[in-house]
């Protein structure tokens, strides 16, 4: 790979478990600092790694590529 190649970027979900969960999208670069900061607050929090909004199939044309 060089350095003409765009890289892919991952992000992860993370959800702050207090009495109303809030979940946001960060970075994979991001994920330590929150992990850090969450663990100096007395947080809990889940890391999941964010997937992609996968494709629908167009129904207007019966699902058939146009």
């Amino acid at each position: 790979m060089n350095s003409s190649e765009p890289q892919a970027v991952h992000f992860y979900e993370i959800t702050y478990l207090g009495a109303v969960p809030d979940t946001r999208t960060v970075e994979a670069s991001g994920v330590a600092a929150v992990i850090e900061h969450a663990g100096e607050h007395g947080m809990k929090i889940l890391v999941r790694p964010h997937a992609p909004a996968q494709h629908e199939p167009d129904t207007r044309t019966g699902g058939q590529p146009s």
